[in-house]
């Protein structure tokens, strides 16, 4: 149990994560996380990643079984992912990942060496990074909180990465000023998110163009296609951009993001992501893949004074 000095809050420990939070996800109440994540640390020691995150999904009910494979195949691969996103992080410096879920960029990133650390909201989640880690022999600090109220000092980073993040918030624009908070002056912010106007599938659910309807309308037809609820608020790349120029972010940049080619693993779609890697670096097409593209990129600088 920890105990803050400064407001006398108390903190437990879950499943070995000291648990910060002050406030629950979209999809589970503290105790029923809390509950996932200690029955979920229980099988830690004695499989690996891949086989952990199996068990999960076998203990979650409310995930079908098109959800689950998509999900699935997103943890299997996310050590590929996490390679294409560190080969933009700064060499120096502390680092911090938020939302970092099941660790696939805190191992490439480690692999590098670099000095990074997750955070995330879900301790479920930090329990299956914390065996993807120990299966390459690699200790990273993690820490359970919330992405708008970190439990860090200002400045406290040279820079911070988010990898399909904000769509997941309640309130993106609170996250953003509580980032560039936490990273120095002149320090660098990094984030990946699917693309609200993209012309392809929606990863979480496999929907064409959902992003373009109205949210409560998206909402329903989720509902009405997937039977399942649709809490996501997907950003457009213009509006990602619009929202990190008004949190305390400067020289913000937004286009598309780099996609490997071993992201896609059957014929059709690998050629696909070959286009893709082609046209990028034409400067038309470019501002169209950030238009409309699978996958935006932002970049940007905290301000020197907030």
């Amino acid at each position: 149990m920890l105990i803050c000095n400064g407001c006398g809050r108390h903190f437990p420990e879950v499943a070995g994560f000291a648990d910060l939070r002050l406030a629950p996800d979209r999809y589970l109440d503290l105790e029923r996380e809390r509950a996932k994540a200690l029955a979920l640390s229980q099988y830690e020691k004695i499989t690996n990643v891949h086989s952990l995150a199996r068990i999960y999904y076998g203990m979650t009910d409310d995930v079908d079984q098109g959800r689950r494979d998509r999900y699935l195949t997103h943890i299997d691969g996310a050590e590929h992912r996490g390679e294409a996103l560190a080969t933009l992080l700064p060499r120096r410096g502390r680092i911090l990942e938020v939302g970092c879920g099941a660790g696939g960029l805190l191992v490439a990133a480690k692999r590098r060496g670099l000095r990074i650390e997750g955070t995330d909201i879900a301790s479920r989640w930090l329990v299956v990074a914390r065996r993807r880690l120990a299966d390459v022999g690699m200790d990273v600090r993690l820490t359970v909180a919330n992405a708008e109220r970190l439990p860090w000092p200002d400045g406290a980073f040279d820079a911070l990465v988010a990898d399909s993040v904000l769509e997941h918030l309640d309130d993106p624009a609170a996250a953003l000023r509580e980032w560039a908070r936490v990273v120095r002056p002149k320090g660098r912010l990094l984030v990946w998110s699917p693309n609200r106007h993209s012309l392809l599938a929606d990863p979480h659910v496999g929907l064409w163009a959902l992003g373009w309807l109205p949210h409560p309308w998206a909402s329903r037809y989720v509902r009405w296609r997937r039977r399942c609820d649709w809490p996501l608020r997907l950003l457009s790349a213009s509006e990602a951009g619009r929202l990190a120029s008004r949190t305390g972010w400067g020289r913000v940049e937004v286009g598309p993001a780099v996609i490997p080619e071993h992201w896609a693993s059957r014929g059709t779609g690998r050629a696909g992501v070959r286009f893709y890697r082609r046209v990028q670096s034409l400067p038309i097409a470019r501002q169209m893949l950030g238009r409309f593209g699978p996958l935006w990129q932002l970049d940007a600088l905290s301000e020197a004074s907030r």
